[in-house]
């Protein structure tokens, strides 16, 4: 059996320069703590070349110049866990986060099961260089190592640089060339053992095991096999994540919206390469705003929460900033904001293949986007298609979102029954009806005089009769001659004898007869 680790040196450092890559080519240190007890927690290789290092205080740090300052932070570290865990479940499904003796989780190691993998991605080596390659999309310069069992694999990544692969059984001579301080044992157990002139794992896997285990117990045990790159635990695999989650705290509060754009662009951009790892789109997207505290005492800050439901899976990034920018033109948060965060709900990327012989459908990130303009004009709820209600009431519909069906060839150029549609008069049009028998003879509308030839009717509906807004008329479909002719006879100035299908209507609340509309 193969496996594979991945691990981040300066991994609060890297979380923070994968949100912000311009500090990528600066030193930059990260502090934590609360004064007088703040410290630097963590340095990149640029600032160790300064003189910085990891344990000062602050007062000590603010006597170097050119450093860039950052607190540390929970969350960006915990995204940037979750980012690494994506690029190792590009190659395998069985991915394993590793723990420390206290059994917390050691965010910036992960190990993979690549048994099986090299039919798929080829030799040890192109597969390191793979998982090199995935870290590096997402903004980590990573450590990955190869090796015969998790431990050794462990041990490697952390003692080699770059790419390591180990062969079967040159785990234990590989291993022991690398100091004690690589493993991160105990400090109490460095320390004895550096009295007893221990410093490499060689040394230490070369001590009698009863002697070890009768002064360090089971857990020297365990560490002594572990410097032997030969420890028999199995891989507990982690399983893959139902949401995928970006976030950023800001050092300062942003209250405009641009240079907000500009931080999601990033936020956006991740999220986006760590969908398409999994070979999945977002379905959803929720932005969640943190707002400064208001008024004098600076009460806990609030969140401003909006959610894109989108009409297809995206991933591109571009389409999915100019959506929230509308949205957030549309619905602004109302404090600056200090720390922003964005979750995208997974799905299945859309799939679809172009007949030579279809017409083109518009691009539906293209109308997507139009749909959002117009909404930023007309007003909330006034942009989408009309679905009728399950309902008597007359013109009664609803508004919902409009999405674009695809249609197959066969659909488009099949014959459709053809149907009567009623064109609807906006407003109706007022009209005297002349009655004989309770039925319709004649009409008078729009100072025109039309003699009903025939008549089918009455149609009563009612409704609402509990509130303001009831209903009730009689319904009947007249057949006239048109009142608006399309053409004009040239004999005498008359209209010619056209006859038209109308829908004339009689209120019954306020006793007024109405023409609805002409049948087509």
């Amino acid at each position: 059996m193969s496996f594979a680790c991945l691990f981040v040196p300066g991994f609060p450092v890297q979380a923070l320069i994968r949100v912000e890559p311009e500090l990528r080519s600066k030193a930059v240190a990260v502090m934590e703590g609360a004064a007088p007890l703040t410290k630097i927690s963590c340095i990149n290789a640029k600032a160790r070349e300064l003189g910085v290092e990891a344990g000062m205080s602050k007062v000590q740090a603010n006597a170097f110049s050119g450093i860039e300052w950052r607190w540390r932070s929970a969350s960006q570290e915990k995204t940037a866990h979750a980012a690494l865990l994506d690029c190792a479940w590009t190659i395998s499904p069985r991915v394993e986060e590793i723990c420390d003796e206290a059994g917390e989780i050691l965010l910036d190691t992960v190990v993979l099961d690549i048994a099986g993998c090299e039919k798929l991605f080829g030799s040890p080596a192109k597969i390191a260089a793979d998982l090199k390659r995935e870290a590096t999309e997402v903004g980590f310069d990573a450590n990955v190592a190869i090796a015969g069992n998790p431990a050794a694999a462990v041990c490697a990544v952390r003692g080699f640089p770059g790419i390591t692969v180990i062969a079967d059984g040159e785990e234990e001579a590989r291993i022991g060339t690398l100091p004690l301080a690589s493993l991160r044992f105990p400090a109490e157990i460095t320390e004895t053992l550096k009295l007893w002139g221990i410093y490499t794992c060689a040394q230490f896997a070369g001590l009698p095991e009863v002697a070890v285990v009768e002064r360090f117990g089971q857990k020297g045990r365990r560490l002594q096999l572990l410097a032997r790159g030969a420890d028999p635990r199995p891989l507990l695999p982690k399983e893959t994540p139902s949401e995928f989650e970006e976030c950023m705290e800001l050092d300062y509060p942003v209250d405009l919206l641009e240079p907000l754009l500009f931080i999601l662009n990033r936020l956006v951009e991740q999220l986006c390469a760590r969908l398409r790892m999994h070979v999945l789109a977002a379905g959803e997207i929720k932005v969640t705003l943190t707002l400064e505290g208001q008024g004098p005492r600076k009460k806990e800050p609030t969140v401003h929460i909006r959610t894109l439901r989108l009409p297809m899976p995206a991933t591109e990034s571009k389409f999915l900033l100019k959506l929230l920018q509308l949205d957030l033109q549309r619905h602004p948060p109302d404090s600056p904001v200090v720390a922003v965060n964005i979750t995208a709900t997974p799905a299945r990327g859309r799939k679809r293949q172009l007949g030579l012989f279809l017409p083109l459908s518009p691009e539906p990130e293209r109308l997507e986007i139009t749909l959002a303009q117009l909404e930023n004009v007309l007003g909330e709820g006034r942009v989408g298609a009309p679905v009728l209600v399950d309902t008597h009431r007359p013109h009664a519909f609803e508004q919902k979102r409009f999405v674009l069906r695809e249609m197959s060839l066969k659909e488009r150029t099949s014959g459709q029954d053809v149907r009567t549609a009623l064109r609807i008069y906006r407003p109706p049009l007022p009209a005297n009806v002349k009655l004989q028998e309770e039925k319709p003879m004649q009409i008078f509308c729009d100072g025109i005089s039309r003699q009903i030839l025939a008549h089918a009717g009455p149609w009563r509906t009612k409704g609402d009769w509990w509130s303001e807004t009831a209903w009730a008329r009689d319904e009947w479909d007249v057949l006239m001659q048109s009142l608006r002719p399309k053409f004009q006879s040239n004999s005498g100035g008359k209209d010619n004898e056209e006859s038209s299908l109308y829908r004339i209507y009689r209120d019954l609340r306020s006793r007024q007869w109405f023409v609805e509309g002409i049948y087509d």
